[in-house]
């Protein structure tokens, strides 16, 4: 039963009074000076959900343990929770150290309410139904508005910060213009956890994202998003990239894998702490919709230990509309390069770097047992590359956004660079220049716009790439970052024939009856023109010959005048370029035509009028197109037509509700999934790799 006002009231008078108690019991919060530079940054989002027995309970229960140790905290409200009097009318008489937002997850009720068509599901928390991508530029716009005005309804002023486990570029931006927002919140790198591939981003620290990118840092002042982006569920720099259930290792899921709180302690100052950066941050909290009895015991114990670890470290504990004051007072222009260095919290001889700056992102580990070092990350950062969501609704019931890489163990193994260490290892430096060394001699060295390489050989797929500036010195390597995506925003353009020219070419409409009698009838025309031209010498006229010409101009310039500008998205663009990088192969296409297909993008996706050349053209392999092994009827029918095919990959691509699929299950056909995006898939057909050798 919800908590009637006069509960409301009471419990809110024994958080006051507990309050007023505090200097005497001692909970006071960490008196550390901002200047120290290091943050914990508590923060709650609070929805309705199955676990959700009544709501004002719950938040009561989770903010009575917060104020009694004298915290401050941010606390994200979904549509849904604004709605219930009781829960606004208990947050407004919270303390003023309580920083209340929004968090923008969409529900029918929320949907209903903004005048938008939910996108109904199996399930509440699919991509395409809870998160704003799942819907249109406009749909966007009125989803945020009603629950922005919805907010100030019942608090009198527009928060200052949102958050969800993913929010578009798109919305960020609007939201910003609009309503002035400072922060927002979004869940660390996880490469596919409930549904959501978010891959890419810094590894678990906060950053200015780009307009044109929510996961990529902003590269330049004019692309920077002036708010800070915060993540949640900081994870381990070594176990929590790569392995069974990776994204577990976390600050949120560690007791999952029955690992001790002390490990939640070595996460905390792994990443609070300043260490060799200008700051340190690390986001904590609870989500707000389990029962009242969870916030007395796992939450309680948790705001314990940070109070403690505040206390002795000299650490600020403060809420996202702060930290992000800070953030953006101190580091007025970008967001600074930071080092995450660290020997393995579980106890291995394992290293793990992660080197993060405005221009890249690269990870790697040493091995102490073999002196095996290896770079198994390394993504680039562009200033003008676009979320593949940011104009075109997500119609994907799971989320993949992929930030480009050049080095990606998780996707491809075979793309992780061993580099050989011969002496002692060690590193020195802080972020704004990082050395690794082996011995006394330099190995690498990373800067925010650059990294040298001493007497180090680059392999091809790195000293071949568009994505690199690479600069041979005497006794050393330097590669820099392109600015710039080897293709706009809009994606890569070229014109073409329309659509309806490629669909009539289709050697696969040769079976259909329709096709056969039109083809039918333009043959017996071109052959019974032939026989007059013939038969009564017509080519001896002047007049044939003027007329020919005159026609072939004609066709000719009414067949510029139906050009259409195609295009390649830049995900799809990138999803090509590691395949150009994986060993020589032929790759099957799907050999298919969409005239119905929609797009929300200003040009047609190249694929939608079976226009496959550019696959070929941007991969540097060959490729073959193919229908028969997509809709095959049997399993071994359509393992035998691929066997005959003799092909290494198959490409297939993804725009809209478009989506091209490898049927049957992966054993069936003997493929692996080695690459997706938002736009494409790679799959390496194992059965040839030997036969290919």
């Amino acid at each position: 039963m919800p908590l009637s006002k006069l509960k409301i009231f009471t419990q809110t008078c024994i958080c006051l009074s507990v309050l007023l108690l505090l200097p005497k019991l001692g909970f006071t919060q960490s008196q550390s000076s901002e200047s120290s530079g290091q943050f914990i940054t508590l923060v709650n989002p609070v929805r309705v959900s199955a676990y959700t027995k009544d709501s004002a309970k719950s938040l009561a229960s989770q903010y009575f343990e917060v104020s009694k140790r004298n915290l401050p905290a941010s606390w994200l409200f979904t549509y849904d929770v604004l709605e219930n009097k009781e829960v606004a009318t208990f947050a407004k008489q919270m303390d003023q150290q309580q920083d209340l937002g929004i968090f923008l997850e969409v529900t029918p009720n929320f949907a209903e309410n903004a005048g938008v068509t939910y996108n109904k599901t199996d399930s509440w928390h699919r991509s395409n139904s809870v998160f704003l991508i799942g819907y249109s530029q406009d749909d966007r716009k009125k989803l945020i508005d009603v629950v922005f005005e919805r907010f100030k309804n019942n608090f009198g002023y527009y928060p200052k910060s949102v958050g969800a486990w993913w929010v578009d570029s798109f919305s960020l931006n609007y939201m910003k213009d609009k309503y002035n927002i400072t922060s927002t919140l979004g869940c660390a790198d996880q490469f596919y956890t409930d549904g959501y591939s978010l891959w890419g981003q810094y590894w678990s620290t906060p950053f200015y994202p780009s307009k044109n990118h929510a996961g990529m840092p902003a590269r330049n002042t004019e692309t920077k998003l002036d708010l800070v982006l915060l993540q949640w569920a900081a994870r381990d720099p070594l176990n929590g990239y790569s392995g069974e259930r990776a994204s577990s290792y976390s600050t949120q899921d560690y007791y999952t894998r029955d690992l001790p709180d002390e490990y939640y302690e070595k996460l905390i100052k792994l990443y609070a702490l300043k260490n060799k950066n200008q700051f340190g941050q690390i986001t904590l909290g609870l989500e707000g919709d389990f029962p009242e009895e969870t916030y007395r015991e796992k939450f309680a114990q948790h705001l314990d230990m940070i109070q403690r670890i505040s206390t002795q470290e000299n650490i600020t504990v403060t809420n996202m509309k702060d930290f992000s004051l800070w953030y953006r007072q101190i580091f007025p222009n970008l967001s600074p390069a930071h080092v995450i260095e660290a020997d393995d919290l579980l106890g291995s001889k394992i290293k793990s770097v992660w080197y993060q700056s405005p221009a890249y992102r690269i990870g790697l580990t040493y091995n102490g047992e073999n002196q095996e070092l290896k770079i198994v990350d390394w993504r680039t950062f562009q200033d003008n590359f676009q979320e593949p969501f940011y104009l075109t609704p997500n119609t994907q019931l799971n989320l993949y956004i992929n930030i480009p890489s050049l080095i990606d163990q998780i996707s491809n193994p075979q793309s992780v660079w061993q580099i050989p260490v011969k002496g002692i290892f060690s590193s020195i430096g802080k972020a704004e220049k990082y050395s690794l060394f082996e011995t006394n001699n330099p190995l690498l060295i990373f800067e925010e716009n650059k990294i040298t390489f001493s007497e180090v050989n680059l392999p091809p797929y790195i000293k071949n790439s568009d994505l690199l500036k690479i600069k041979d010195l005497p006794h050393s390597t330097e590669v820099s970052i392109a600015e710039h995506w080897i293709a706009p925003p809009e994606g890569m353009t070229f014109r073409s024939l329309p659509p309806q020219f490629f669909y009539l070419l289709n050697s696969y409409n040769l079976s259909k009856t329709n096709t056969q009698k039109r083809l039918a009838l333009i043959s017996l025309v071109l052959i019974v023109s032939l026989i007059i031209i013939y038969k009564f010498k017509v080519y001896h006229k002047k007049a044939f010959w003027v007329f020919s010409v005159i026609f072939m101009i004609g066709s000719t310039l009414f067949a510029i005048s139906k050009l259409r500008i195609y295009s390649v998205s830049q995900a799809e663009t990138d999803a090509l370029l590691h395949l150009r990088a994986l060993e020589p192969g032929k790759v099957i296409v799907y050999d298919e035509t969409c005239l119905k297909c929609i797009w929300h993008n200003r040009y047609m996706p190249a694929v939608f009028a079976n226009i496959r050349g550019y696959v070929s053209s941007i991969s540097k392999k060959p490729i073959v197109h193919n229908r028969s092994i997509f809709v095959a009827e049997s399993r071994p029918e359509g393992k035998k037509k691929l066997d005959s095919l003799v092909a290494k990959y198959i490409y297939v691509v993804k725009y809209e509700n478009y989506s091209e699929i490898v049927p049957f299950s992966p054993g069936d056909y003997n493929v692996e999934l080695i690459f997706e995006n938002a736009n494409a898939q790679i799959w390496r057909i194992k059965d040839n790799d030997k036969k290919l050798q």
